[in-house]
């Protein structure tokens, strides 16, 4: 288990002792498939003034890759997002994001220049201004004075997403709702490829042409928040916002910043809770009798001399089955002993 385990343990007891004692209180793997028509990523890069090698300080901006008009939607600002996250989940109670395990990634649905098929390996440069299928991208232009030009051309590929808590905890949910602030969020892999120009005015190329380069993940805090809809049954929606500001971008050479904004819907079908198994106890014959079915799974029988127990032991002696129910007998000792079924390391079960 993971290192939030004694906290999915604590709430499985207390939602025991509220009175809900049908169902085994602990989280499940939990698979949310993501929703591509409402789910995308927007990246945001103000202009900005920098400093370029050889030339000065210059005001960058980012433009479409099909125009020098505004950066739009769908000139590569945009993408959606397809797969799947992954989640310990207790329903209604709390979560926790699996980094590491998610399979979230941006569409490439956008055409945008450099095209990796035209890279020269002779020269280590593109050869000419074709474009292809890409997640995000832009023309990155810049201004000298009175004077604006073309800098280089960016596409990012290949971008994959990635959730965590920020402790090793759970994530309580309260109405359906959970603290994004409690989360991270960030870009686990991605590659960029730049068509670097030369500038007028024999300025030179300040930015070299870069194929399939490697893009260093970024994980920072989440500021937005989230919710879980029960969708009826066992349906249910997630719904995850994503908004990262002073966001650092290193475009080969310039650094710019920006920010990051998006939304996540997944949905899932959680599993059926376990139903918490009937525990037996008679006194037959100077012995006690203990029973419970055999279709309770891997729920484990324990015993205590005194409550509130502070170790409970495991009955060694194996049970015996008759007509679907597991059977065992023990000698009464001392005034009293108690018994319960527990789930292996998931928290506890019934005690009598």
């Amino acid at each position: 288990m993971v290192c939030g385990d004694h906290l999915w343990r604590v709430l499985g007891l207390l939602l025991s002792f509220s009175g809900v004692q049908s169902i085994v209180w602990t989280a499940d793997i939990v698979s949310w498939q993501i929703d591509s028509s409402a789910s995308y990523v927007r990246l945001t890069i103000p202009d900005q003034a920098l400093t370029v090698p050889d030339i000065g300080e210059v005001t960058v901006r980012l433009r479409n890759a099909d125009s020098t008009g505004q950066w739009t939607d769908s000139g590569g600002r945009r993408a959606a997002l397809t797969g799947e996250l992954l989640t310990e989940y207790m329903d209604g109670v709390a979560i926790r994001f699996m980094s590491g395990s998610h399979n979230i990634r941006a569409v490439e649905q956008t055409s945008l220049r450099p095209n990796p098929a035209a890279w020269d390996t002779a020269t280590e440069s593109y050869t000419n201004t074709t474009s292809a299928p890409a997640a995000l991208g832009a023309r990155v232009r810049a201004t000298l004075l009175f004077l604006t030009f073309d800098v280089a051309f960016v596409a990012f590929r290949n971008v994959e997403i990635d959730i965590g808590n920020l402790a090793a905890v759970p994530i309580t949910i309260s109405n359906g709702v959970f603290d994004g602030r409690m989360t991270f969020c960030g870009i686990s892999n991605a590659t960029v490829d730049v068509d670097g120009l030369a500038l007028p005015l024999e300025l030179g190329q300040p930015i070299p042409d870069v194929r399939n380069a490697e893009v260093p993940a970024i994980a920072v805090t989440n500021s937005a928040g989230g919710t879980i809809v029960d969708m009826g049954g066992r349906a249910r929606r997630l719904t995850y916002q994503i908004s990262i500001s002073n966001l650092a971008i290193d475009l080969e050479g310039m650094s710019v910043v920006g920010s990051v904004e998006g939304l996540i819907v997944a949905n899932a079908t959680i599993p059926e809770p376990t139903p918490m198994p009937a525990l037996a106890i008679e006194k037959k014959n100077n012995v006690v009798l203990i029973s419970w079915p055999t279709n309770s799974g891997s729920f484990q029988l324990q015993f205590a001399t005194a409550l509130p127990a502070t170790n409970w032991f495991p009955m060694l002696i194996p049970p015996t089955v008759l007509n679907g129910v597991y059977m065992m007998t023990n000698a009464p000792v001392g005034e009293a002993l108690f018994y319960r079924l527990i789930y292996p390391q998931r928290g506890a079960g019934a005690t009598k």
